[in-house]
This record gives structure tokens, sequence and C-alpha cells, in this order.
């Protein structure tokens, strides 16, 4: 006895029903420049129609793509990566690209692995939020190279003619300097993250904002630490032993000041009231009913959504790849983690 299954509907089945070629219809499912957007238009609604799903293998023999992008972080729990992920995935989507995740855990060599691991995969390209050292840019011009189209999201080598998308560091820096200084704090210590270029910017402008300002900040007010709560943590312990204290604190990030705050508390601190701490990336967010820690912010859905596009640019035009770049404009968000100088 045979048993009837119902087909899924084709492409040949939406240009049957519309009266166009298949060719006509994968371009325009495709999203490709010589079908006019009323056509793509008509072609979508029919997909639609139809219970159309598109059959990402079968099509990547017939054009020798993927239609996957790998995405490279350095840590995957952390909410500014999390949102920089929602808006590429949404761009990627409506572009029928798929998102192959991967996690370097802060480590160059396994960020080097993985991205080896994707490109011998025959992924189409990569956005990659690297760990690579500002003054190490060696893998990505060896991708270049080898012209594989990428786009760098949150970093930054100087002097490269890499495509990024990122905060200008440098004049956060500067901000979060000016804005403790408002407050009339000039004994400022400051934790400055990993050997990646949004720490070594945003250390840069903190220290020229402090010296234009006719400040100095003494040698031991500057610590280094992993761009993480732990490091925020085991770092402000040594800061407020000093003699004297700093009365404020500006970290790289945010899980950085977090840390710095739960250090303080430990050691009997108030925060604000005896000593004011400031971060970078607005991990808070919306995420928090009563966001307590005043921050540096930018857009980090668009972040991605504008790194998405870069790359998917790249893909439409081979050979190409001429740099692209996007530089964010930071502001402050004042919180509840810092106040005016007290005088005693």
């Amino acid at each position: 006895m045979k048993t009837s299954r119902t087909s899924s509907p084709t492409i040949t089945d939406i240009a049957r029903q519309l009266g166009i070629s298949a060719m006509t219809v994968s371009r325009a499912l495709t999203g490709k420049a010589e079908v006019s957007s009323e056509m793509r238009e008509r072609v979508t609604r029919c997909a639609e129609m139809l219970g159309y799903r598109p059959n990402r293998w079968a099509r990547s023999l017939v054009t020798r793509q993927s239609y996957m992008i790998g995405v490279v972080i350095p840590e995957i729990a952390h909410s500014f990566f999390a949102d920089c992920i929602s808006g590429i995935e949404e761009v990627l989507d409506k572009a029928n690209y798929d998102l192959l995740l991967c996690h370097s855990r802060s480590d160059p060599k396994r960020e080097r692995a993985e991205i080896q691991t994707l490109v011998g995969g025959h992924i189409d390209g990569l956005i990659v939020a690297s760990v690579q050292p500002m003054r190490s840019p060696e893998l990505f011009s060896a991708l270049k190279a080898e012209q594989v189209p990428f786009v760098l999201f949150d970093r930054y080598f100087p002097g490269a003619e890499f495509s990024s998308v990122r905060l200008d560091d440098l004049a956060a820096g500067r901000l979060a300097a000016e804005f403790l200084t408002d407050l009339g704090h000039k004994r400022i210590a400051h934790i400055a993250g990993p050997t990646v270029s949004p720490a070594i910017l945003r250390r840069r402008g903190f220290l020229q904002a402090m010296k234009s300002k006719g400040l100095s900040v003494p040698a031991d007010l500057i610590v280094r630490a992993p761009f993480t709560t732990d490091g925020g943590r085991r770092t402000t312990v040594e800061l407020v032993a000093r003699k004297p204290r700093p009365t404020a604190i500006f970290a790289a990030n945010d899980p950085l000041a977090l840390g710095a705050i739960c250090a303080c508390r430990e050691a009997g601190l108030r925060v604000p009231e005896d000593i004011s701490v400031m971060g970078a990336g607005n991990v808070e967010g919306s995420y928090h009913p009563s966001p307590f820690l005043t921050t540096i912010d930018w857009p980090r859905q668009e972040l991605g959504r504008i790194a998405a596009a870069f790359v998917l640019g790249m893909l439409s035009h081979p050979g190409q790849h001429a740099a692209r770049e996007h530089v964010f404009e930071p502001k402050v968000l004042p919180r509840y983690s810092t106040g005016r100088l007290r005088t005693k």
C-alpha cells in the first residue's frame, strides 16, 4: 500500500504561480540587485502564501556559497555582545544568511583557531570582536591577503585598512575624565583592560583629558586587568589600599566597574558617598529596573546591524573589499554610582 506525501513547494512552483522564470524567483529570494523591489515583493508574498522554505544546502551547491557568516566574540555571557549579535542576526536573517557563533574566551590563540576552522568550513564572511593585541594585526592582514570578507566590531587596528564598526574609544576616555573631574574629583584611579584597542584608547583618552586639566595620574593608580568582574574586584582591593585613597575610579568597561563596586563595599566603603565608580558599555541597560552604574553608552544593536551590512556589502561586490569604517560617538549616562567629591 502506497502512502501519499505532500512535497514542499519549490522555486519552480512559485515561478509557475507568477508566470515568471525560476531564475527570477531565485534572484528575488536571494536579494540580487537585478530584480526590482516590486518583483521581489511579489515573489516574497507568493512564497509565503505557498509555504515555501528555502533549501539552503541545495542553494549552496548551485551558488558555491554557504550562506553562513561566522561571528567570533570574546565573551558569550556579556550582555554587550548579546546585543551586538541581536543586531547582526536581524540583518543577516533578512538577507537569508545564517550566523555561526564562536567564543574565543578572550584567548588570542583560540581565536586564531576558531577563525581558521570557520574559513576552512567555507563560511562566506566573518564578523569579529578580536582579542588580538592592538599592535598585532597579522591575523587579519593574512585574511585580507586571502580575500576573506571580514568586518571588525568593537575593535580597531590603527593604520591597518580593515573594515570596522566601533566606538570612538579615545573620546570615551576623555568623557569619563571630564565627567569625574567636573564632580570635583582629582585623585582618580583607572582600571585599564587588556591590550585590545578599546582598553588602550580609553586609557589614552582618560590620561589626555586629565593632563589637559592640569591633573597627573600617579602610576600606582593605573592598573590592568582582564575585562571581567573578578578582574575589577582584585585590582580594586589594591587601589583602595593606596594612601591617600583615590576618590573615584574609572574602569575601562562595566564588568570591571561592577567588580570594583563589590571590592569597595567589601572594604567598608560606600558608593558613591566615599568613592565614585564609573564604567563603559551600559551592560545594565534596560535589563535592570533601576540601573545603578554610571557608564558610557553607545548603540550596541546598531553596531551589530552596521557590521552585518558591511559584510553583506562585501559579498554583493566580490573583489571590491575597500575598507569601510563607522565610528559611534559616546555619551555619559549619569547614575547613582558617582557623586560630587565630599570635602571633610
